[in-house]
């Protein structure tokens, strides 16, 4: 929100000058639809059908280690 405006954390100094960012930006549909897709795109994984984890994820006590791509 604050590229598309322009402005640097910095520039966030006052409560009112939060809020009014934040009025500017639920205003405008192009900002709407970028931070809703930004969103989703945290919170999905690419790697796997749908927003959950994988079932084999899911059953990991510690995360999995790759194996090294030995080029077959």
């Amino acid at each position: 929100i604050l590229a598309y405006f322009g402005l640097a954390w910095e520039d966030m100094t006052t409560w009112a000058s939060i809020g009014e960012v934040l009025l500017r930006a639920v205003q405008n549909p192009v900002v709407v639809v970028s931070v809703l897709v930004s969103v989703f795109n945290a919170l999905t994984d690419p790697t796997t059908a749908g927003v959950n984890d994988s079932v084999r994820a899911m059953t990991y006590e510690t995360p999995h280690k790759d194996i090294p791509n030995t080029g077959r």
